[in-house]
């Protein structure tokens, strides 16, 4: 058959399967590719054209890449489509099975995590059953402004200097890391396809048999795949809007039973540009904020000062804020002009990416904390127990906390790039800031 020219509608369903007729009254079932607003005008390649061998890339078809061909309707235990037949490069060896145990995510403790941390972001899961993370990596993500940690003499962390996709490589691992140690499902959409896949799921095996996670199905890449993803070479445009679309079409129809549960869903958009179209980006973004019980993240990847004045600009837009992070040198340089007692750490920072919500993280950068503000946050973020009252007893709050932190091992700090406990305690003011406790 010869190329057929469709109208994508305007609600696309939530498996991405529409049905379309032919000008000979034969129907066939045609899967809209993620990356495909609603509206969109394609030209699809029926299986059956002839002198078009199967498994052919699209590009020898006569089509551009990225062209939807005619693909099965996935299976009824899940929305992520099964890959009709494209072509894609050839994967390299898998690992030998005495490596297999070596592919995994590392604990948070091995990452430095506290206890209080890892228990305030477990005991967020009921209630964020789910986390979206769009990975970022168009064709700009390979500027070599970007930087990440790697461990030194004596297993202290230090800076270097990287791409600004090793640096959200290594975010991506964290969270990974962070999803299963807290037993927190978490989908990973690549804005662009790489050899290893486009979807990747994690820590999906622990959902209740009830829940969205069950509903949507697992994504076909796994932990492994994830990890082999954020290897490869980024390339290719930032089509935000059609990746933010998609994640609403998976969310929208349980957003209901979501409300009714109080529970929400975490976005988070890892870029570090604008989008291909930032009219239809903004209108994506409002719809699902208005719509949709979601928490939206945007975790930066540039400090282009075009790309960082567009996405604080759409807080003037939105009816919510949306809670934008840039790397973890920068928030820690804000954290430290309000609360320089803290030790903004990669934990804390990931966390926050991760889309934990607590009102005292969210003033870190915008005011000092008050002593006794100072003295919950504390309590959350090593989970040391109840300390004495700053303002009433300030030497024997100094005192117990120090003591707390003896069991703690040091942090990184962004701002002076030493390890460093997680507070110091001569820096914690009556009325924060920058006073002593005396």
């Amino acid at each position: 058959m010869p190329l057929v020219q469709i109208q994508v509608p305007a609600s696309i369903p939530a498996d991405r399967n529409i049905l379309v007729g032919l000008p000979s009254g034969q129907q066939v079932m045609v899967q809209v590719p993620p990356n495909v607003a609603p509206g969109a005008t394609l030209q699809v390649q029926l299986p059956d054209a002839p002198g078009v061998p199967q498994g052919m890339p699209p590009a020898a078809q006569g089509m551009p890449i990225g062209m939807p061909v005619v693909a099965p309707v996935p299976s009824a235990g899940g929305l992520y489509p099964t890959p009709g037949p494209t072509f894609q490069p050839p994967l390299p060896p898998p690992p030998a099975m005495h490596q297999m145990h070596q592919v995994k995510a590392p604990s948070l403790k091995e990452l430095g995590w506290p206890d209080g941390l890892s228990h305030m972001v477990a005991n967020s899961i009921p209630s964020m059953p789910l986390r979206f993370v769009i990975v970022d990596n168009s064709g700009s993500m390979q500027s070599m402004d970007g930087s990440r940690l790697v461990p030194g003499p004596g297993g202290r962390l230090q800076s270097i200097r990287s791409t600004r996709f090793q640096e959200l490589a290594q975010t991506i691992n964290e969270l990974a890391a962070v999803a299963h140690g807290v037993r927190g499902p978490t989908h990973f959409h690549f804005l662009n396809p790489c050899q290893y896949g486009q979807f990747f799921g994690v820590a999906c095996e622990f959902a209740p048999p009830d829940s969205i996670v069950t509903a949507l199905g697992t994504p076909e890449g796994d932990l492994m795949k994830l990890q082999q993803a954020t290897t490869t070479s980024p390339g290719g445009t930032t089509p935000l809007t059609e990746a933010l679309v998609r994640v609403d079409s998976m969310i929208r129809p349980h957003a209901h039973t979501l409300r009714a549960q109080g529970q929400k869903v975490a976005v988070i958009i890892t870029s570090d540009g604008l989008p291909n179209d930032p009219n239809s980006f903004l209108h994506a973004l409002k719809m699902m904020q208005h719509d949709l019980p979601v928490w939206i993240v945007v975790r930066l990847c540039t400090s282009e000062d075009s790309v960082v004045d567009y996405w604080s600009g759409l807080d003037h837009h939105l009816e919510t804020p949306l809670d934008i992070l840039d790397d973890l040198e920068s928030e820690a340089k804000e954290v430290h002009k309000k609360n320089p007692w803290l030790t903004y750490g990669p934990a804390l920072h990931a966390a926050r990416v991760f889309g934990l919500q607590d009102r005292l993280f969210d003033l870190l950068d915008e005011r000092p904390l008050l002593p006794s503000q100072v003295k919950e946050f504390v309590e959350k973020l090593l989970s040391c127990g109840a300390l004495p009252e700053p303002e009433v007893d300030p030497k024997g709050f100094k005192m117990a906390l120090e003591q707390r932190l003896k069991v703690h091992p040091m942090v990184y700090n962004a701002v002076s790039k030493t390890m460093a406990p997680w507070v110091n305690t001569n820096r914690i003011g009556k009325g924060g800031g920058d006073c002593a406790i005396s």
